[in-house]
């Protein structure tokens, strides 16, 4: 995971300079937070968290807006705005906003993260962009085991620099989805926002922007987004929408007054969603009208993927359904078409449960919006997904959209009666593609047997894995070594291996389908020094061979030899100097003339120095 780099403190005013032809709103001065002694949002304004690992490339700020103002004087202007395809300079979209509504007290509020910059990040420097992707450290999520701390809690301490759980450990256990996942929260009641907005009226709404692409060819026309919202005030809101304004201009910046010949309409792609049926997705877009030459043929909007719902319908709608989609134009009223500029308005324009008809040529905004959700009650959270999808006419990548949002379906209960085909927990933002590998090790002992270790293990899988490796290190440092290299089914080693006394450390990796792998934590054990050991042979009885361990504390000189019950020597196993460590020695049940022996009782008889070991063996035909 990274930090998207540079931050500015600054109180950034979402407007365009008037002297643009862009000029829709007027502005406060920069300073004026400044003059009054406000504090400082951590605004990331340098043009760095940009969605750039697929086809669709897309600034997304720390503060609910989406794209970068092509030219519209602000500092992140040039970073790419829906440019697609990736590197060809033709951008989709001017700007985009998070808008949520509500009745406080029964009059309308409506916070904003464009224009009007009403959603902002704190003051404090953690408040920026952060940065992550499937596999990173830390980022584990289901099908394998989602708590990364092994605290019994999955996913409670989110990417955002704060140590949400309170164990002294930052960002230590989140979910990492997709190739380039940003993440970073903001809230509408920052010091400073009335300031700069007089009408604002702050709902003490916080919201959690989580934000997903792929680099997968056949994926990476989108970019997806989760917001969380929080009620984090004492009141109760009322009629509570939520939705997304846009203004989306399509062209290359360097044709003249490009935005001025878009057209916008709401398509309803029906979706095939494999076991679970056929699903219909409104899909609010704009599009150049005439293509500009072939250079921008593509259709742009977001695709309305999720929302908080409620079945019975009393809390939420009861499935989900775009409530509105309504479009602006600049230089007329209101009444006449043009942009909302008050409260009272825009949550008129979320509200009005219309979907108007679609929009010819001109300078388009447009806005969709979902609910009502009647009651927000504080601490209630309310969830909405969507993707940005640039898409040929056969709407083809709102498709793929919908099936990376859809991800996969996984059996948790191992009960074949739930869920559809035994499957039962959804896990979104999975490609079709991927596949994960449902193990995680639900339990890892090792300690001191004898002079040896005893390694036991309980993995959590519902596959057959290929292998278990178990690894070994100095505790005071060095590199960790394979010791064994194990069956899949295998739960349990002693290491006999070990060199000598002291601490070690060791953990055990589960290989499964794919190259997945799963790792336990590293536990540390203390062993004295082992003397000279002689273990049991394994397997004893045996058929065709057995193997023999041995542990020499010291150099020694060593004689192993198999004896029958007449204390004849049958065969010689060793003879020699031997290092100190372990000795593995294997006998094939033949006398030193290559001969099998007769079924019967033998004696293994190892002399070391001056000390004598004798073990039994019974060989079986």
């Amino acid at each position: 995971m990274s930090r998207i780099s540079l931050v500015v403190a600054a109180a950034l005013v979402i407007c365009i300079p008037d002297s643009t032809p862009r000029a829709r709103i007027s502005c406060l001065p920069l300073s004026k937070t400044q003059a009054n002694g406000g504090i400082q949002p951590i605004l990331v304004v340098d043009g760095s968290p940009v969605h750039r690992v697929g086809n669709l490339y897309v600034h997304a700020s720390n503060w609910g807006a989406i794209g970068s103002m092509p030219g519209s004087g602000m500092p992140f202007q040039d970073a790419p705005s829906a440019e697609w395809p990736a590197g060809s300079g033709v951008n989709y979209l001017f700007v985009a906003g998070l808008w949520v509504g509500a009745l406080v007290h029964g009059a309308p509020a409506v916070s904003t993260s464009a224009y009007e910059l009403e959603f902002r990040p704190s003051s404090d420097t953690r408040d920026i962009v952060y940065q992550t992707w499937y596999g990173a450290d830390h980022g584990a999520r289901i099908p394998a085991n989602p708590d990364d701390d092994r605290d019994g809690v999955a996913d409670e301490d989110p990417l955002d620099g704060y140590d949400n759980d309170h164990d002294g450990t930052v960002d230590e256990d989140f979910a990492g989805v997709s190739d380039q996942m940003m993440t970073r929260y903001f809230r509408d009641d920052q010091p400073g926002v009335t300031d700069l907005y007089p009408q604002h009226v702050p709902m003490h709404l916080g919201v959690r922007e989580d934000s997903y692409a792929f680099a997968e060819p056949a994926y990476d026309d989108f970019v997806g987004f989760t917001f969380t919202i929080t009620n984090t005030g004492a009141d109760t809101l009322q009629n509570v929408y939520i939705g997304m304004m846009a203004d989306g201009d399509v062209g290359l910046a360097s044709r003249p007054n490009y935005w001025l010949d878009d057209a916008a309409a709401v398509a309803s792609i029906p979706v095939d969603l494999g076991a679970h049926g056929v699903a219909t997705y409104s899909f609010p877009y704009w599009r150049d009208a005439d293509g500009d030459g072939g250079t921008a043929a593509g259709r742009c909007g977001f695709v309305l993927l999720d929302h908080t719902v409620d079945p019975s319908g009393i809390d939420a709608p009861g499935e989900v359904s775009l409530h509105s989609w309504t479009h602006f134009r600049g230089g007329a009223s209101f009444e006449d078409g043009g942009d909302p500029t008050n409260d009272f308005e825009r949550y008129e324009a979320m509200s009005s449960g219309v979907l108007a008809a679609p929009l010819g040529l001109g300078d388009v905004r447009t806005l969709m919006s979902v609910g009502p959700f009647p009651t927000m009650l504080p601490g209630k959270s309310l969830t909405f997904a969507l993707a940005l999808v640039v898409t040929p006419d056969d709407s083809s990548n709102v498709a793929r959209a919908v099936e990376a949002y859809q991800g996969q379906w996984f059996d948790l209960d191992h009960n074949p009666a739930t869920g559809v085909g035994g499957m039962e927990h959804q896990e979104h933002w999975y490609l079709p593609t991927d596949k994960p590998s449902p193990v995680w090790f639900a339990g890892f002992a090792a300690g001191p047997d004898g002079g040896a270790v005893k390694l036991q293990w309980l993995v959590v899988t519902d596959q057959s894995l290929d292998r278990i490796d178990v690894l070994r290190a100095p505790a005071a440092g060095g590199t960790p070594v394979t010791v064994a290299t194990l069956p899949g089914n295998r739960r349990e080693f002693v290491d006999t291996s070990l060199p000598s006394g002291g601490r070690y450390l060791y953990s055990v990796v589960a290989s499964g389908r794919n190259g997945a792998q799963a790792s336990s934590p590293w536990l540390e054990v203390s062993v004295q020094d082992l003397p000279t050991t002689f273990w049991l042979s394994s397997p004893n009885p045996f058929r065709e061979s057995t193997t023999i361990s041995a542990h020499f504390a010291e150099s020694a000189n060593v004689d192993l030899s198999v004896f029958d019950v007449a204390g004849r020597r049958v065969t010689t196993l060793a003879s020699g100097p031997r290092n100190p460590g372990e000795g593995i020695f294997v006998w094939n049940g033949t006398d030193d003339g290559g001969r099998r022996v007769a079924a019967g009782v033998y004696f293994c008889r190892l002399e070391v120095g001056d000390k004598i070991f004798h073990e039994k063996l019974v060989v079986l035909r």
